[in-house]
């Protein structure tokens, strides 16, 4: 969410939707780890490193994307950056009981 709400703080209407998504995404990144390395003594560094990076650079290249196209409300902003992190977490978590599963 906090992605989410920076991305379109940053990028403005006039921005081309390319660079909108190369900031956004370099902004998740930046973000991302800057924190991570609180949350990866207490969880792990693959359990924090993959939903967390993922999750910052989709969210922040969408919602830059779609800041250019469209005004979106601050609601709009956070309930998708959410949605986003839901949704990366548990393909993350998925994907990873999938390979658990063929690797026995």
């Amino acid at each position: 969410m906090a992605i989410a709400q920076l991305a379109t703080s940053i990028v403005d209407h006039t921005w081309h939707m390319a660079t909108a998504m190369l900031t956004g995404m370099g902004v998740g990144m930046g973000f991302s780890m800057i924190l991570m390395p609180v949350f990866v003594g207490l969880f792990g560094a693959m359990e924090v490193m993959l939903p967390v990076m993922l999750t910052a650079m989709m969210a922040g290249m969408v919602f830059a994307m779609a800041d250019t196209m469209l005004e979106l409300s601050i609601f709009e902003v956070l309930l998708g950056g959410a949605l986003v992190g839901i949704l990366v977490l548990l393909l993350t978590y998925v994907a990873d009981e999938l390979l658990r599963i063929k690797s026995l």
